[in-house]
């Protein structure tokens, strides 16, 4: 006779399950990690791709900079687009405004618009892939690289429009990841010890850059009060904090070359 088959009993699977789920609990936990790093990774890819096609802008331009300004004009009629993208128009909640066609297409064709489209032709570039979601444009040029003018920075000749302007290109920033669609460029104050744009953060507590030479790296914020500031979207705050302190002035002397009080 043939014997009974034995199937797993209840309290079986319910152990089976539990190892399952403690060894996803384990897991998780590093494979987000791992994720992470690799969105990190394409990332300061894509900073440094920018940071070339920036520097190669110059070098055809007699060392001239790329304005700045996202979707800036030279005000002829019709203007012609001298930012380094073109312009993508906004809602009330700062974002891209859907009414005037800024879907994926509209944006890619505003970014063609742009300056340095003709020496970076790929759309993906111009996009952290953890960056906000239908926002094509996720990096944004520092005020000091040829964008909004600050009078003291201007006067203090670290306002720079020129590579000529600069005195340590692999110490000055170009590009910082800001996770979203900007108008303007990223600004910090130079006269002041008060962060402009609240603090970015991106990829765990910190940001991506990239600087003037082309070289870029992930800058891990020391301050808990500078991850607050940046969660909260603070702006023109001053750091509470010493490792607070060491993050702003860091970050300024990045830009600008030396602080400015």
């Amino acid at each position: 006779m043939m014997g009974k088959r034995r199937g797993f009993t209840l309290v079986e699977l319910l152990v089976v399950i539990s190892i399952i789920a403690l060894l996803m609990a384990i897991l998780m936990p590093a494979l987000n990690r791992a994720r992470e790093l690799g969105r990190r990774a394409v990332c300061m890819g894509n900073l440094k791709q920018l940071a070339l096609a920036w520097v190669m802008y110059a070098d055809e331009n007699d060392g001239d900079l790329v304005n700045g300004l996202a979707g800036a004009n030279n005000g002829a009629t019709p203007p012609i687009i001298t930012g380094w993208v073109g312009p993508i128009p906004l809602d009330g909640n700062g974002n891209p405004d859907t009414a005037q066609g800024m879907n994926k297409r509209g944006q890619e064709r505003r970014i063609k618009q742009g300056t340095l489209w003709e020496y970076a032709k790929n759309p993906k570039v111009f996009k952290c892939p953890a960056g906000q979601v239908n926002h094509g444009v996720t990096y944004a040029v520092v005020d000091a690289m040829n964008g909004a003018q600050q009078n003291d920075a201007v006067a203090d000749q670290v306002w720079c429009n020129n590579r000529g302007d600069l005195k340590t290109a692999q110490k000055q920033l170009v590009f910082v990841d800001i996770g979203r669609v900007r108008g303007d460029s990223y600004h910090i104050h130079y006269n002041v010890g008060q962060w402009g744009n609240a603090p970015s953060i991106r990829h765990r507590d910190g940001t991506t850059v990239s600087y003037a030479d082309a070289h870029s790296i992930y800058i891990k914020w020391k301050g808990q009060d500078t991850i607050q500031f940046g969660m909260d979207n603070t702006e023109d705050v001053e750091p509470k904090t010493d490792e607070g302190w060491m993050d702003l002035q860091q970050f300024q002397q990045e830009v600008y070359g030396r602080l400015g009080y």
